[in-house]
């Protein structure tokens, strides 16, 4: 497996680098920016009466101010602007380690090797694992070398930094999992990103309505948003409500696809 593991790694250098590079410029730009918005004791007002639904989404409730550190990266940057960057990087990703290269003609060469398609497909798995790994490390990175000298590290240390970004990681891993699994057992590129997407985008407008209507908002707890969104990582750390349900639900939806992708014919 790890020459196959290895191999998708080296395939996808390039878009690696490129990710990386707007990642790390995101951050920059967040940075640049924190100053005009700290101790902005005017943005706070107009920001304290917003809807709970929407107070929810932009990472604001549970009394976050936007002017502090921790209200201003989660309402910038962790609630919004990071998840939809690691889900269409590992959405696509997902879509492409096995049903694009089918659709390519290239997968049939590599199970021409004498390397079964669970082991391929584990392998292809692991590497998407291992780049959004090294994506999310970049932005940790990035984050704690600009935070002091903006201030957004009052308050918010090095580690809460780093257990926010792999919360986010493991957002968008979950719905990356599903374009696996769809992928994997359909052979449909095109149906892998629009299952996901789609539920990404369901799952988004339906935490903020849940935040609003009491009937939606037990449904709010198999819903990655919430995940999410609920665990705040940035001021709580990485609780086992953040890691441990899309860990899970990653490892049921990728184990679920194996079997029919070993049994169907390749198209």
């Amino acid at each position: 497996m790890l020459p196959v593991l290895t191999h998708a790694l080296w395939r996808r250098r390039v878009s690696l680098a490129w990710w990386a590079l707007a990642v790390a410029g995101t951050c920059v730009l967040l940075a640049v920016a924190y100053p005009t918005v700290r101790d902005n004791n005017e943005l706070d007002k107009t920001f304290a009466h917003l809807p709970p639904g929407v107070e929810a989404l932009l990472g604001l409730s549970g009394g976050n101010r936007l002017s502090s550190p921790a209200g201003y990266l989660d309402s910038q940057f962790f609630a919004n602007i990071l998840p939809v960057m690691l889900l269409v990087f590992a959405i696509g990703l997902a879509a492409w380690s096995v049903a694009g290269d089918e659709t390519a003609g290239s997968l049939e060469l590599l199970l021409a090797n004498p390397i079964s398609r669970t082991r391929v497909a584990l392998a292809r798995l692991g590497a998407l694992i291992l780049l959004l790994a090294g994506l999310a490390a970049v932005c940790t990175l990035a984050l704690i070398a600009l935070a002091p000298a903006t201030g957004m590290n009052n308050g918010v240390s090095a580690t809460h930094l780093a257990a926010a970004t792999v919360a986010d990681s493991l957002f968008a891993l979950t719905f990356a999992t599903v374009a696996f699994a769809v992928g994997a057992t359909t052979g449909n590129r095109p149906a892998a990103l629009g299952t996901a997407a789609a539920l990404a985008v369901a799952g988004y407008v339906l935490e903020g309505l849940s935040q609003q209507v009491h009937a939606l908002h037990p449904v709010g707890a198999v819903n990655p948003w919430r995940w999410l969104l609920a665990g705040d990582p940035l001021r709580h750390g990485l609780t086992w409500h953040t890691w441990l349900p899309p860990i899970t639900v990653t490892l049921i939806v990728a184990v679920a696809a194996l079997p029919r992708l070993a049994r169907r014919d390749l198209h």
